[in-house]
């Protein structure tokens, strides 16, 4: 693969702050022509496959377009928007970059994100699902002005499936997956005993135990593992009944010896690669580890269902707080606005999403480009069904107002607010959560209390009640100004 000499300029003085730089370079004739305006893209090689993905589709981007010419920078995805901040301080922003989330509002309080909307036509808009562009719930917008387009189905960042082995739970003597988290404990214990070393029943997904996040989604409303508070009362909730079980839940299995061993160093990948390969029977996860089972097991008797819940029942259905993730903006510095909308309008075409569909199994934002193909997919429609009887809109205060906005943001800066590295020490150490929960939660208030003097200080809006939806039951789909 060639490598522009530019490229390799400009990846490698992001690579002296960073650590595990990767350059992707251009087709072979794109750096011959001295009139060509160069677009440079920052992304990740996310998922596996990426940078070939990426680098393909743009070269196809530049035949079509023959004046430009795609620059790809790939930062390591741990460190990917501390490189991008890097790079604009270092006067190299790149023209498009990727900032997914909450990395797009950090981008743009820097000022660093330019709107869309004078590109945009209805045109561009009806590529979308009906109603999903809405500026007050499309998760792309601040303000009224679109700040970013996405990649994945809506539903897709915010679903979260259980995937288990039939086999495995049948040789010791399951004929389905767990229905609540008694039976999971229950089962997989079983399974774990039964494996004799060679498998285990479970693992918690990933280093930071994820898996007691996902599972208190179906006990308490999203916002309080999410943020630490609850969106009914606008008041710190770590310590809600829910939350604290879910993490306990976790604590007793692996005190018991059930889980798989070295859980705690696992990156992000390495929960399907074990269950592709026979060793983990049961875990939750993003729809996405799906594809990557099936490329390293086509044959696995794989089965999707949705997470077990509460013996007493469920609390809250998983949440759907906006149409659809921020994953690819434009630099407000962009000297070449007008060619890198060219390479955007490229990123949310039919064409490319339906080739990254092709290539990852991944659901995007762009229906049309899967939809017919998914339906016959088992696994697809699987985890459609999945998503139709386990989401649930939820109110998001960042797109209710700039209060809401300022608030998130401030406590999306304070991760340790957050209660995952408690609950990883509880479970690792055997420790009781209760106490630490508790603790957050006073930490949490202390932090409200600052937070919302300082912006009143300021003549800025920003408190507990912009944290406030009093009228939302987590068991409904929620309504904006309902």
């Amino acid at each position: 693969m060639k490598i522009r000499p530019a490229l390799t300029v400009l990846t490698c003085a992001v690579a002296l702050a960073l650590s595990g730089c990767n350059l992707v370079g251009g087709s072979s004739d794109s750096g011959s022509a001295a009139d060509k305006v160069t677009v440079t893209v920052a992304l990740v090689p996310d998922p596996p496959g990426a940078s070939e993905f990426y680098r393909q589709q743009f070269d196809e981007f530049e035949k079509a377009n023959p004046g430009i010419a795609v620059k790809v920078v790939e930062n390591p995805s741990d460190q990917q928007l501390n490189a991008v901040e890097l790079m604009f301080q270092q006067n190299r922003a790149p023209d498009v970059f990727r900032a997914q989330d909450d990395g797009m509002d950090r981008m743009a309080a820097r000022g660093w994100v330019a709107p869309l909307d004078e590109f945009v036509t209805p045109e561009f808009l009806k590529r979308f699902p009906e109603g999903s562009m809405d500026p007050a719930t499309s998760g792309l917008h601040r303000d009224g002005k679109l700040m970013s387009l996405p990649l994945v189905w809506g539903p897709w960042s915010s679903l979260r499936v259980f995937l288990y082995n039939e086999d495995l739970l049948k040789k010791s003597g399951f004929d389905g997956p767990p229905k609540t988290w008694a039976d999971l404990e229950r089962m997989a214990a079983k399974i774990t005993a039964d494996g004799h070393g060679k498998y285990f029943g479970y693992a918690p997904t990933a280093a930071k135990a994820p898996a007691a996040e996902m599972l208190a989604g179906t006990a308490v409303p999203y916002s309080v593992a999410a943020s630490g508070i609850d969106f009914r009362t606008g008041k710190p909730a770590t310590s809600s009944p829910g939350l604290v079980e879910a993490v306990e839940l976790h604590r007793r299995m692996q005190a018991a010896k059930v889980m798989m061993p070295g859980w705690e160093s696992w990156d992000g990948s390495r929960a399907f690669k074990e269950f592709a390969a026979g060793k983990l029977a049961m875990y939750p996860t993003p729809p996405w580890h799906v594809a990557e089972v099936r490329k390293l097991s086509p044959e696995i008797k794989l089965g999707i269902t949705g997470l077990p819940v509460p013996a007493a029942g469920r609390g809250a259905y998983l949440a759907r707080n906006k149409s659809f993730s921020p994953l690819w903006s434009m630099s407000s510095q962009s000297a070449h606005k007008a060619e890198s909308w060219k390479v955007m309008d490229f990123l949310a075409s039919d064409a490319f999403h339906k080739a990254y569909y092709q290539k990852f199994g991944t659901l995007t934002a762009l229906e049309g480009a899967w939809k017919a193909e998914a339906e016959k997919n088992p696994d697809q429609a699987a985890i459609l069904k999945v998503a139709a009887e386990t989401l649930r809109r939820a109110p998001n205060p960042a797109l209710a107002s700039k209060g809401g906005q300022a608030i998130t943001q401030a406590l999306a800066a304070k991760p340790d607010l957050k209660y995952t590295d408690a609950a990883v020490s509880s479970i690792v150490k055997n420790q009781p959560f209760a106490p630490a929960a508790a603790q957050l939660d006073k930490d949490l208030q202390t932090f409200l209390d600052k937070t919302s003097a300082d912006l009143a200080a300021k003549g800025q809006e920003g408190s507990a009640k912009d944290l406030t939806f009093a009228g939302w039951d987590p068991l409904k789909d929620f309504t904006p100004g309902g």
